[in-house]
């Protein structure tokens, strides 16, 4: 009998592993998309850039420092990303770009569906975040702003 149960929790283990981490790369991924909010690529990210789109960066204040998209205004999801704080940077209605590191992040996941249920509607979630920004060869900031 202990070996069908420890067999059953076995491959419960395994489909759970599956459900929580990609196949192909053996690492967690984000949504690709969020209810409420309209993912972005890469392309559509940086033409919202260059249009003067706010963007939300919600890494650690360590990361942020080190380096990050030119203009995003940090907000670490642990710790600043509430909705008065998000609300002295944009409004209700207002489009805005939310990123963290990139697919293998949860952060700006996290974000899009918190800034959702504060009831922001022009929610641009950037799934592919800072890792595709820098590796395209964009430019970046470092500092605080």
């Amino acid at each position: 009998m202990n070996l069908i149960l420890r067999n059953i929790l076995l491959i419960s283990s395994l489909f759970f592993y599956n459900y929580l981490f990609a196949e192909e790369s053996g690492q967690w991924l984000s949504p690709e998309t969020v209810e409420g909010t309209e993912t972005v690529d890469l392309q559509q990210a940086k033409i919202m850039h260059a249009n003067g789109v706010k963007f939300i960066d919600v890494r650690s204040s360590r990361q942020y420092i080190k380096r990050h998209i030119p203009g995003a205004i940090q907000l670490y999801i642990n710790d600043g990303f509430d909705e008065k704080n998000l609300l002295k940077h944009v409004k209700y209605d207002e489009p805005f770009v939310v990123y963290c590191n990139g697919a293998h992040c949860s952060l700006s996941y996290k974000a899009a569906t918190k800034a959702v249920s504060w009831g922001f509607t022009q929610i641009k979630y950037y799934r592919d975040g800072f890792r595709a920004w820098r590796k395209d060869g964009n430019p970046l900031e470092y500092g605080v702003q």
